[in-house]
């Protein structure tokens, strides 16, 4: 006899999960009278995200702790638009020409696909199916990307930075 599996259910605080993904290691929120320190309240994780002063790491820090869906994605990639635009920029080959309004919405597309496989790495596709929805070729899908990626990834990282010195520094 085979038992049932209960559907998934993650009935924790968003905010305890906002905490605990940009805490590296494994950083347990302390127990009343276990220790000396006080306990780390919902509200302290709250106002250490509300404090972040650059918009795109805060966004980013609470779309990927919380699994955001497709509107708050779409955010998230409004907001990386103009870094990942600068950093496209920067390439020494232009995978894109950004004065043409065509390569200005591909560039959207492939920003919005490194947003969702931030929040959503299980959901990942193919480069060459997410390329040719975009209708780009392979080689400047990925390019831009690994761009893309690597803004989104410098603004989870400076999240987590900067939530670690707000919260725990000061106890």
């Amino acid at each position: 006899m085979q038992r049932a599996l209960a559907p998934h259910t993650d009935e924790r605080d968003p905010l305890e999960l906002v905490a605990r993904m940009l805490v590296p290691g494994g950083y347990r929120v302390p127990v009343e009278g276990r220790s000396s320190r006080p306990t780390l309240q919902s509200g302290d994780v709250a106002a250490a995200v509300a404090l972040m002063r650059d918009p795109l790491q805060r966004e980013a820090a609470l779309a990927v702790a919380m699994r955001a869906e497709r509107g708050d994605l779409v955010r998230v990639m409004a907001r990386a638009y103009r870094a990942v635009v600068r950093e496209v920029l920067l390439q020494r080959s232009a995978p894109l020409d950004l004065q043409a309004p065509a390569d200005r919405w591909r560039l959207r597309l492939v920003t919005y696909d490194a947003v969702q496989d931030l929040v959503w790495p299980e959901r990942r596709g193919s480069y060459s199916a997410q390329a040719r929805q975009a209708k780009m070729r392979r080689s400047s899908y990925v390019e831009v990307y690994r761009c893309a990626t690597h803004v989104l990834q410098q603004a989870l990282d400076g999240a987590r930075r900067d939530f670690r010195r707000r919260v725990f520094e000061d106890r």
